[in-house]
């Protein structure tokens, strides 16, 4: 079924069509962020079990370096899956994605710790977290790419913002296993083997996501390059010769996301353990509160930016984390009251999503179709890597090393401010690609 087909089909039939492309790229993507983010719901626990410290912050920043590390691996993951995604099709990338990242996180949840293996507990929990994000990187641009050739023009912005929902929604998946837990199994049950079962989990969760890829059809404008014989034989090298400009942009404009994720629904459970008294009940209340913010706020914004344009949207939320980072960080770590907890962490969920909704469209609006995955792959996962991934380390560090609780704020500070002078500064993305859909 060709592009033209799609677009001359009865709406019914073309409506169903794109549903069904969605619903796999976005279930997909949920079992993927469930799986890479549930190791940062049990840091504290994997501090203990795979590592050896009489200090417990230095423990925690070695679960993190190796949180970080992962992230290396992901423009690695990227570029390979990227240029795949280009050469052989979305579809069979999505698909190999998210069973490397199910057996991945699985392998974590089998994995002995320090006192079996002794030094050889991290190393193995690194090489699975490697894993974890050699797949990682093939997701996200495969996602966009999938989602986006799919949707029209008017519902791109609203429709690819369930990406970043399904992300927070693996999260809050994950977050509301861990709580169930830690309220039925003591401290000692837990550190024994309950922490294994949301990794577990993740190869049921891995075979549902593969079955829903398998059901879809590559998208119709990639067919129809394959078609006319026009796909690029080398599109990574494409994409960084030709497309060197427009890749910076996605860099700069991932930061406020890429970061803002990481410190803010990754980070937060453990930040609210280590800073304040507030109990597990209270922890998973401000938590789930942060998340079900963020995810509402997605499609709200996805949809504002399918009015008015992706840039304005994102720099306006951007500017608005600069200004209220750090008053919302103050609420949140104060641990005195439960409300303003929640009160600041929904207002950085909110405004994190609003600079998350239109940013995988924005980005899928820059490429051309022969390069498109490629290219997000090389500007979005150079972003996350350098400045996402390492968040939660460098917030623990910064707590560490100035004392005070609300030094987190000051690096999602920065990054929001990067991402709105780089989109103040660019025109680049103000222009739809013609080869999207347009109808």
């Amino acid at each position: 079924m060709s592009e033209q087909l799609v677009q001359n089909a009865p709406p019914g039939a073309r409506a169903a069509v794109v549903k069904r492309a969605v619903v796999a790229g976005v279930v997909g993507h949920f079992v993927e962020w469930y799986d890479y983010g549930v190791y940062a719901y049990v840091a504290t626990t994997l501090a203990v079990v795979f590592f050896k410290s009489s200090d417990p912050n230095a423990a925690l920043l070695a679960v993190f370096a190796t949180f970080a590390v992962a992230f290396f691996a992901r423009p690695v993951g990227g570029l390979f899956f990227g240029s795949l995604g280009d050469r052989l099709g979305r579809q069979r990338c999505l698909a190999t994605v998210v069973v490397m990242m199910s057996v991945s996180t699985f392998a974590i949840g089998v994995l002995p710790g320090y006192a079996t293996a002794g030094v050889f507990a991290p190393v193995l929990l690194l090489l699975a977290r490697l894993m974890q994000g050699f797949s990682a990187g093939g997701e996200i641009a495969g996602a966009t790419s999938f989602i986006n050739e799919y949707a029209p023009v008017g519902r791109r912005g609203v429709l690819s913002s369930l990406l970043p929902a399904a992300s927070a929604t693996g999260l809050l998946f994950g977050a509301t296993l861990m709580t169930i837990l830690t309220a039925n199994l003591s401290e000692s049950q837990l550190t024994a083997w309950g922490w294994r079962v949301p990794f577990l989990i993740a190869l049921p969760l891995g075979l549902i996501g593969l079955y829903l890829r398998l059901k879809i059809e590559d998208t119709p404008l990639f067919r129809a390059l394959v078609a006319a014989e026009q796909h690029d034989p080398t599109p990574l090298r494409s994409s960084v010769t030709r497309q060197f400009r427009p890749i910076a942009v996605a860099f700069g404009a991932t930061l406020s996301y890429g970061v803002g994720f990481y410190v803010v629904m990754s980070y937060m459970p453990t930040y609210l353990q280590e800073v304040t008294t507030f109990g597990s009940t209270s922890v998973f209340v401000v938590t789930t509160a942060v998340l079900l913010a963020h995810i509402v706020s997605l499609p709200l914004s996805g949809a504002l930016s399918d009015r008015i344009g992706r840039k304005p949207v994102i720099t306006v939320a951007s500017v608005g984390l600069v200004v209220c980072t750090y008053p919302a960080f103050l609420l949140v770590s104060q641990g005195s009251s439960l409300v303003y907890a929640i009160l600041g962490g929904a207002v950085l969920g909110a405004l994190i999503a609003a600079t998350a909704a239109p940013l995988f469209a924005f980005m899928a609006e820059m490429f051309p179709t022969r390069v498109r995955n490629s290219s997000v792959s090389v500007g979005y996962n150079a972003s996350v890597m350098l400045f996402g991934g390492t968040a939660p380390f460098i917030a623990t560090f910064l707590i560490g090393w100035t004392g005070s609780h609300i030094a987190p704020s000051f690096y999602l500070v920065a990054a929001a401010a990067a991402t709105a002078l780089t989109l103040y500064r660019t025109k680049t993305g103000e222009k739809i690609s013609k080869e999207l859909p347009q109808t």
